[in-house]
């Protein structure tokens, strides 16, 4: 016997809400986990997934990862008051690119803005002297040309 056609617009609508509440819930169980550990280790750990009643948490090292791993059970009480009753176990997986992620801050400019550039030439040309020629000088150092 042969099933009826679905709507692929009602079985795309299940499976997004489904994977918004699994992501919904990650989010929740990241927040709990990072609650429960030493804030050391925050940027060198991440929810990776739940498995039916166990938990699996990426680590950046080897290191780390024995280290939790003494703290299992308390890190499970904990996460289990903070209303994840559901979890049974914790599984660590290291992930070194973990470790690698760390965003770049920007680098200052030493360039100034046309814009600027501008005002500090018509400041010096104000001005008479050596600061006016010091100003001028500042005011080469322009950058987007």
């Amino acid at each position: 016997m042969k099933s009826k056609p679905q709507d692929l617009a009602q079985l795309a609508g299940q499976r997004f809400a489904q994977l918004q509440q699994q992501t919904s819930k990650t989010s929740q169980l990241q927040q709990a986990v990072l609650n429960a550990t030493d804030p050391a280790i925050h940027s060198q750990i991440r929810v990776a997934n739940m498995r039916g009643g166990t938990l699996v948490i990426e680590i950046a090292s080897a290191t780390w990862a024995t280290r939790l791993q003494y703290q299992r059970l308390d890190i499970l009480s904990a996460l289990r008051r903070d209303g994840f009753p559901m979890l049974s176990s914790i599984e660590f997986k290291v992930n070194p690119k973990l470790a690698q992620f760390t965003p770049e801050k920007p680098k200052p400019s030493k360039q100034l803005s046309p814009k600027a550039s501008e005002h500090l030439n018509e400041l010096a040309e104000r001005l008479d002297g050596d600061l006016a020629a010091k100003i001028k000088k500042l005011a080469a150092h322009r950058g987007g040309q």
